[in-house]
């Protein structure tokens, strides 16, 4: 477990040190910023636009940091040859990819804060009140994205090539959110082999819809417990996967 939370200590300090990062953190505070203009706009409810602008855009800029991060971790460690130092000091690979993992999740939860902050801090601004909703919000943001990211890790694993890892997470991030779509399709092709495949994808892709942030912000209840253990299993899922591959590639 001390090796786990030292990679993940070392994963995370890579990870906000990364030029990239960096650039799509201060682009998402200022497109942030820039949902105050909406307030201009919406004829009424201004900080109710702001407020579900300003969540759309830190989900979608925390996204392409998970998705560039998560994706290319592994690969860009045997580029560089990094992970050989790694390896040599007595860590194991599931050791490796659990806490790279790890080390994910907190830069998640760390750029959701501080995009949090920004938000809330426009929020009060305009005279908006900070209630529970809003937190249940940013804690399922970040949620999703440390789903997304065990998911990216895998693909970065059993991918050979940076466009290959992102491009396969980019496509699960979106499949993920319309798996009710997909099951209604399936439906309508009983009989097919069609609907076959369609009910594989709709077993093994992420549920993303469940932690839906904006579906929180109204009368919708879930069991949470449910949710949390799905979560559970599926990371592990996805950590099993990769440390199979991994345990098998050639460094």
């Amino acid at each position: 477990m001390t090796k786990i939370l030292t990679m993940a200590k070392y994963s995370f300090k890579e990870n906000i040190s990364n030029k990239i990062f960096n650039g799509i953190v201060v682009f998402g505070g200022i497109l942030i910023f820039a949902t105050m203009l909406l307030d201009e706009l919406a004829l009424y409810e201004g900080v109710e636009v702001i407020r579900d602008t300003g969540l759309f855009f830190t989900e979608f800029m925390v996204m392409f940091i998970v998705v560039y991060l998560s994706a290319t971790c592994v690969l860009k460690a045997i580029k560089e040859k990094s992970i050989y130092l790694v390896l040599t000091k007595g860590v194991g690979k599931e050791e490796y990819l659990s806490g790279t993992l790890l080390g994910m999740i907190y830069t998640i939860f760390f750029n959701v804060f501080l995009m949090g902050i920004v938000l809330s801090g426009l929020i009060w601004k305009m005279g908006g009140s900070l209630d529970l909703d809003l937190l249940i919000s940013f804690l399922f943001i970040g949620l999703k994205l440390s789903l997304l990211s065990a998911v990216g890790i895998m693909f970065s694993v059993v991918s050979e090539s940076y466009v290959t890892a992102i491009l396969f997470t980019i496509s699960t991030y979106i499949a993920g959110h319309g798996l009710l779509e997909l099951k209604e399709v399936a439906q309508k092709v009983k009989g097919t082999a069609f609907e076959v495949i369609l009910n594989i994808l709709y077993t093994v892709l992420p549920k993303f819809h469940l932690l839906n942030y904006r579906d929180y912000l109204g009368d919708v209840h879930i069991n949470l417990w449910l949710l949390v253990g799905y979560m559970v299993v599926y990371v592990t899922a996805m950590l099993f996967i990769a440390t199979a591959s991994f345990s098998k590639k050639r460094l």
